[in-house]
């Protein structure tokens, strides 16, 4: 297993208070008592754990008969504090309230102010709206009446910016990394996954602690590339200021702190590997073409023990790659401490159960979880269930 590995800075490594909690991670990554792995037992401490939870339908939101929104291939579905859902799709980030009902689009292409070439992620601080663009890389306020406010800049010219995970004491942070390069055999190696932050006021970037995934890199002699990830990076906002952060394939959760850059704790409990499917014929043929040559993605002998994260309130759901049947999904829910509190079968359609074990197409918003689902008509409605337990 693999932790999270400080990256080296340009000013002494140690020196001021930012120095020391680095100092604190480096040992917590090291296992020298500041993040010791909190090793649960198999079965949870809830009396009725593996239990079926079958969620109520409360509303869905379709594009049908619409011409202000439509869905294409609606992800990143965020839901806001008072309950209303943010999704992006192509030139759209769609709001919608509670209630289903479309509110407006904050979307307008270009690259001057208010605008933006694509959207990637929606964070939400003191009742503002924050929309993360790229193509230029900023970051873009609006109010609580979706009108465009400010936006600021992202100076980054070596690395490329992944999505925003949250914003807290007027710093945000992002998800970062740089393009690998491998000379000679293409080949999996480790790719880091750094946490940056980005102050409102400044939109200076400083990296914090890294997660690294497994990748497959190729690269060649003319500077051209590509990467297949192999490994999952997964995060989930916790208590509104930390992250809950799955990295690696095996079960391993880490609760991470940027705020002092530094990983709290870690946990996981005994869990029976889930054996991948074999690569169909279609997916073979994807992959890589690198200087007329193809590398097809590398088939796996298990899938990634954790498929998604989920918050709500004081717990911590991982999504596993466990289903059966009758009974859905299975859900491992912790506590902040790490301790393994419970677990149940989360009963849904098909299409749902899809889009809960894929990042950014399902959200947590307290009792209810909206959920993508996809039809064989190629129509795509957003359903939002009441999970009962």
């Amino acid at each position: 297993m693999r932790t999270a590995r400080a990256p080296v800075r340009d000013r002494a490594l140690f020196r001021g208070r930012r120095g020391l909690a680095l100092f604190a991670g480096l040992l917590a990554a090291a296992g020298l008592g500041f993040a010791q792995i909190v090793e649960n037992p198999a079965n949870p401490k809830a009396a009725d754990a593996g239990r079926v939870v079958t969620p109520r339908e409360v509303l869905a939101i379709s594009d049908e008969g619409r011409s202000d929104y439509y869905f294409k291939y609606p992800h990143a579905l965020t839901a806001a504090p008072d309950g209303s859902l943010f999704v992006i799709d192509e030139n759209q980030v769609m709001w919608f309230g509670p209630d289903g009902a479309f509110e407006r689009n904050l979307f307008k292409k270009g690259q001057g102010p208010g605008e933006m070439g694509y959207a990637d992620a929606c964070l939400f601080s003191d009742g503002h709206v924050i929309v993360q663009a790229w193509s230029p890389n900023k970051l873009l306020w609006f109010d609580a009446a979706g009108r465009y406010q400010r936006e600021l800049l992202i100076r980054s010219k070596t690395r490329s910016i992944g999505s925003a995970q949250f914003v807290h004491a007027g710093v945000v942070y992002l998800l970062a990394f740089d393009f690998p390069r491998v000379e000679g055999t293409p080949g999996n190696i480790e790719v880091p996954q750094d946490i940056i932050a980005v102050p409102e006021d400044t939109g200076e970037i400083e990296t914090l602690s890294s997660f690294p995934i497994t990748a497959f890199v190729a690269s060649s002699a003319s500077g051209g590339g590509g990467m297949m990830p192999i490994g999952l990076f997964l995060s989930a906002v916790f208590r509104r200021k930390q992250l809950v952060i799955s990295h690696t394939s095996e079960y391993l959760l880490k609760l991470y702190d940027p705020g002092t850059d530094r990983v709290v704790r870690e946990f996981r409990r005994p869990y029976s590997r889930i054996k991948s499917e074999p690569l169909t014929e279609q997916q073979k043929k994807g992959g890589l073409l690198i200087d007329g040559k193809h590398f097809g993605p590398p088939e796996q002998k298990y899938q990634a023990d954790i498929r998604n994260l989920l918050t709500r309130g004081e717990e911590i759901w991982a999504v596993t790659s466990t289903r059966d049947k009758a009974k859905g999904v299975l859900i491992d829910v912790f506590d902040g401490d790490g301790a393994y509190r419970d677990r149940f079968w989360l009963k849904l359609p098909e299409p749902a159960l899809a889009s809960l074990q894929s990042p950014g197409a399902c959200a947590l918003d307290g009792e209810f979880l909206w959920a993508v689902e996809p039809a064989k008509d190629d129509t795509i409605t957003i359903r939002k269930y009441r999970v009962i337990q």
